[in-house]
């Protein structure tokens, strides 16, 4: 008796020492050859950086939740979490909104600024195919955004994801005034909104369908929405986005314009599909305009996420706009180990 009671402790005692060195789900430890490969990264990322000319600047994980909830949208503020016994500080989901501080801090000297980081962020996933430790690499720029800006930061978003030598990259290219004009058209309040931008992101007709039916909004919206959800393909999509805009009044002239340029400028990108999909829906909401989502063959979600935001508001009541991309970069180490 004596001797299995001993077992028994000591079979506990092993049983906890093991629990205290578990490693939490979605946390990644990289040791040997990948923690070289992923220290090797950083500094190619960091030469990507400098030849496109961007400040490289580094941030705190521990921010304040004002710094790091300063972005139009819902979204970052649910990926937030607050520290238990200090509530004005959290750990950062997204190194975004603290560039965009730093923005605002030098923006009378510097009308237009370009800022690149790279540093640990953590977001409670729920898709078991998300981290919840990415290390986040990017660069955002504030100022008047041209067309020309947004293809040079897509060309260097490419750069960084060709260091996974991934052979087939696809980069999926929207335009959020498209959502975004015809949501405005339904007049629905927030939580609304929100959920119909959730069953539109599922693409799912027979949910639309309940959901319609359920608001009682007219069928004519409905059978508006499904056209929509059709302009999901390749850049020949452009005729039907121009045919959908003219038989629905949306004055989409130059967010048209803007993708024909990018497309021109982009095509010859090796290894590279161009799509289109105006139904495309990020999961950080604070994009309003142009923007694009990277993949590759060897990853089942995206690898990169880039576009157009607004920032903040000026004292003259105006926005301070930006664009911007940002790459985990663990999945850069996933894939090329792959």
């Amino acid at each position: 008796m004596y001797y299995l009671w001993v077992n028994y402790i000591l079979f506990g005692a092993l049983v906890m020492n093991s629990q205290k060195f578990l490693i939490p789900d979605g946390i990644e430890y990289y040791t040997g050859d990948e923690a070289l490969l992923f220290q090797n990264l950083k500094t190619s990322v960091l030469k990507i950086f400098n030849k496109y000319k961007y400040k490289f600047v580094v941030t705190p994980v521990i921010d304040s939740v004002n710094n790091l909830n300063n972005l139009n949208g819902d979204n970052l503020k649910n990926y937030t979490i607050s520290l238990s016994d200090r509530k004005e500080l959290a750990i950062r989901a997204d190194i975004t909104p603290q560039i965009s501080r730093l923005d605002y801090q030098s923006y009378k000297k510097n009308k237009s600024n370009k800022f690149c980081y790279m540093g640990d962020i953590y977001r409670e996933s729920k898709s078991s195919f998300d981290r919840n430790n990415p290390f986040q690499v990017g660069a955002e720029y504030f100022g008047h955004v041209t067309d020309d800006i947004d293809i040079n930061l897509l060309k260097m978003c490419y750069e960084i994801i060709t260091l996974s030598k991934s052979k087939r990259i696809i980069i999926e290219l929207n335009d959020s005034f498209f959502v975004n004009t015809y949501l405005s058209s339904l007049k629905l309040n927030g939580f609304e909104k929100r959920y119909l931008m959730d069953l539109i992101k599922m693409k799912s007709v027979d949910e639309l369908a309940k959901y319609y039916k359920s608001k009682k909004l007219s069928s004519r919206k409905l059978n508006e929405l499904y056209d929509l959800l059709k302009l999901d393909g390749s850049v020949n999509m452009i005729r039907k986005i121009e045919e959908f805009s003219k038989k629905y009044n949306y004055k989409s002239e130059q967010c048209i314009k803007s993708l024909k340029s990018i497309i021109r400028k982009i095509k010859s990108l090796n290894n590279t599909e161009i799509i289109i999909d105006l139904c495309s829906l990020n999961s950080m909401d604070y994009e309003t305009s142009f923007n694009y989502t990277f993949y590759v063959d060897k990853l089942r979600k995206p690898i990169a996420f880039g576009g157009r935001y607004e920032s903040y508001v000026l004292k003259d009541g105006t926005m301070r706009h930006a664009t911007g991309f940002s790459v985990d970069l663990k999945d850069v180490v996933t894939v090329h180990e792959k």
